[in-house]
C-alpha cells in the first residue's frame, strides 16, 4: 500500500512538471541577407537551426537541422 501510494505521488508530480515545463521558442537571428531568415532555439541539449529561404517567384523553403549538441 505504501509503495503504491509512492509511485502515483511520484507520477502526479512527473504530470505537474511537464504540465509546467516551458515550451522551446524560435529566436530570430541576424543574417545580411533579406532573402534568409534564420531562427535558433534549444530543444534539451541540441541547438536548432531553422532557415527559411526566399526565392525570386515568392517560395519559401524551411530546412531545420539540428546542430551542436551537449553533454548526454
Amino acid at each position: 500500500m505504501k509503495l503504491l501510494l509512492v509511485i502515483s505521488g511520484m507520477l502526479i508530480l512527473a504530470l505537474f512538471l511537464a504540465w509546467k515545463a516551458p515550451t522551446s521558442v524560435w529566436i530570430q537571428a541576424e543574417t545580411n541577407s533579406p532573402q534568409v531568415q534564420q531562427f535558433v532555439r534549444m530543444a534539451g541539449a541540441t541547438l536548432q537551426v531553422k532557415q527559411i529561404i526566399k526565392s525570386d517567384a515568392g517560395e519559401e523553403t524551411v530546412v531545420i537541422s539540428n546542430g551542436i549538441s551537449g553533454p548526454k
